[in-house]
Order: C-alpha cells, then structure tokens, then sequence
C-alpha cells in the first residue's frame, strides 16, 4: 500500500472524529514509520505495509481516544511530555498559568519556594524549573500514578534534581513555608456531562465537587492560612463570578485573566502589603 493510501484509509476512518483526519493520520504514520512529516510528504508513493500497531491506533482515535495517550505525548511551550491516561492532557491555556506565574515570582523573595497543588504530568513544575532556574519547587499530587508520569517528565527535561515530588491531599504533607501556590485543579461539577475524548482522562483531574469549584475554594483558603504571597490558579469559564464572591468575602483581591479564545480561564491574588 502506498503512504498516499495509507492516509486516504485514515482519513475515511477519522473524518466523523477529527476536524483534522489528515494530519491525525500522517502523525500516526509518522509514529510507525519514525520519520518527520516532511519525509512523508515527500515519499508519499513510496509502499509500505502498515503494521498492527498502525490499525489498532485508528481503531482506538475512531473510538474517540485521545491522539495524545495514543503517540504516549503532548507538546507543551513546544516541548515534548510524556503523558497516558495516568494523567491530564496539557492544554495550551495552560500555558497562560504559567507564564502568569513566572511574572508573579518576580516580585517574591529570592530563592522562593513554589508550590504545585495537583501536578499531574509535571509540565506546570517543570516549565517553571526551566524559566526560574532560582527557585525551590515542590510538586504535589494525590495520586502515585500521576507522580510516576511527573518525574519520568522532570528526568527527560533535567529538572528532577531541583523539584520535590509529594504524593499528598493539597499542602498536608508541606511543612515548610510557601512563597507562592500554583494550581489547575479539578474544576468541572460532578454533574457535568463530559466529552467522549475526556471520558478517556482520568475523573480525578477533572471533577471539582458538586459546584465544581470546591477544590478552588479550598486552595484560597489555603494561602490564606498559609500566609503565602500570592497564587495563581487556573479555573472553569463561567467561574469567575462566584469566585470573585468568594474572594471578597474574604477581603481578598483576585485579579482575573482569559485565555486566547476570550474566556475568563484564571485568577491570581497577592498578600496584601
């Protein structure tokens, strides 16, 4: 079969899945044969015969799965993370969480230390290793699985020397004081009816309680109790009016930031001085 027919049959299978069938396919093919796009551009005439693998993963996206947990990656600031369905796949509003961060720690003390609360894949910690090569890190989730993805991620960038990985419920299993807490929480309401592709993420990533912004919440109360500096949380769309509520009630200032699509997507809040 030539690499041309190849994408063809993908593209039949994908087309009711995927906006893009063709890419989807190419990367697939890609994925099989190690080769760059670009090659496969070049030699699509060439034969080739599709192995096992490659029908079993158009089988599995046809079936709504994931591209991501399929190739076992995701880019994130155009670096490349390991992820499974252990884990959340990194969207790139996430990238906004982080650089918001990144401009918050330049007004904490040197040497800061920050805290992730639920890191999941690691890329939040370790794109913040990377940026501020100063700070102390310490990454937190509930789940071993998730850890174990975080800091196979951490060693395949070089960043695993200067995060700490702590498997714990928010900030019980931190004894030491918090410059700064960053957050994507699980923000979606128990109730909500989920995608076919999220159904394949795992549920503890993604629920937040029964309004679903519960764990947000908690996290405020937390740098309150904590007397942190400031925090940076990623939230839901139509979140921002009840946790602007919440805030001031608590004398607090959260100031709020929307995603490249225009969508009210995070907050940070700073001590008061």
């Amino acid at each position: 079969m030539r690499i041309k027919e190849c994408v063809h049959l993908g593209v039949e299978c994908l087309q009711e899945v995927t906006p893009i069938p063709q890419k989807e396919t190419m990367l697939l093919l890609c994925d099989m044969l190690g080769k760059e796009m670009s090659w496969l551009v070049a030699h699509d005439a060439d034969e080739i015969i599709p192995n096992e693998w490659f029908y079993t993963a158009l089988k599995r996206r046809a079936n709504h799965e994931p591209l991501e947990y399929i190739l076992g990656r995701a880019s994130f600031y155009d670096r490349e993370f390991s992820v499974d369905a252990r884990v959340l796949i990194p969207r790139p509003e996430t990238e906004i969480l982080v650089d918001k961060a990144v401009l918050l720690a330049k007004t904490l003390p040197e040497k800061a230390h920050i805290v992730e609360i639920g890191s999941g894949s690691g890329i939040v910690s370790i794109m913040l290793a990377l940026m501020l090569p100063d700070v102390k890190i310490t990454a937190v989730d509930i789940s071993s699985d998730a850890l174990h993805v975080s800091q196979s991620n951490a060693m395949k960038h070089g960043v695993h020397e200067r995060i700490s990985f702590v498997q714990g419920s928010y900030l019980d299993a931190i004894h030491e004081s918090i410059d700064m807490i960053v957050s994507n929480p699980p923000y979606i309401a128990h109730d909500e009816p989920l995608g076919k592709g999220l159904s394949f993420e795992p549920s503890l990533a993604l629920f937040g309680g029964i309004k679903g912004d519960e764990m947000l919440c908690h996290i405020i109360d937390l740098f309150m109790q904590h007397r942190v500096k400031a925090l940076v949380c990623e939230m839901g769309y139509d979140q921002k009016e009840p946790l602007y509520t919440y805030c001031v009630a608590k004398g607090l200032e959260p100031t709020f930031y929307q995603d490249l699509a225009g969508l009210d997507r995070g907050f940070y809040i700073q001590e008061k001085r």
